[in-house]
């Protein structure tokens, strides 16, 4: 895997930066695929574990060059570091204590929602099974974006 690998929108209209944990390919590019659909003007960086989304947000290693971030979405079922240590973290590191972050999970579970949001995540969306499911949860995240950035 690249330093960064990236997916994102056409260059020359880019305004909003984001970073997407998760270690499922095809979940990936679902989620890539409704952001695109839902006119989300994203910039997505992607990785695959809660270790390597820790050091892009803090630019440490691989990371020191990661763009600063206007949103954070990740599961919370990842290898090495879960979501919740993740969000944790990212609530107790200052320069991220105000960045938009996103839990995008399959659990279903009362105790997870509830968990993350006291953790101060900004919304809790549960993956969906359907593509119009994804697309609603896209359109949700992109209503967080700096000035909801559309194409």
């Amino acid at each position: 895997m690249d330093a960064i690998a990236e997916q994102s929108l056409p260059e020359q209209k880019l305004r909003s930066v984001g970073l997407y944990v998760e270690d499922d390919d095809a979940t990936a590019y679902l989620f890539e695929k409704a952001l695109l659909e839902a006119g989300a003007n994203l910039r997505l960086f992607r990785v695959t574990d809660g270790e390597q989304g820790l050091a892009f947000l803090l630019r440490q290693g691989a990371y020191q060059d990661a763009p600063a971030l206007d949103l954070v979405i990740f599961d919370l079922n990842l290898p090495k570091m879960s979501g919740f240590e993740l969000l944790a973290t990212i609530r107790q590191t200052e320069a991220h204590k105000k960045t938009p972050v996103v839990v995008f999970s399959s659990s279903t579970l009362a105790d997870s929602r509830e968990r993350a949001l006291a953790l101060a995540a900004d919304l809790f969306c549960t993956k969906s099974n359907d593509w119009n499911g994804f697309v609603e949860t896209a359109k949700a995240i992109h209503s967080l974006l700096p000035g909801r950035a559309t194409v």
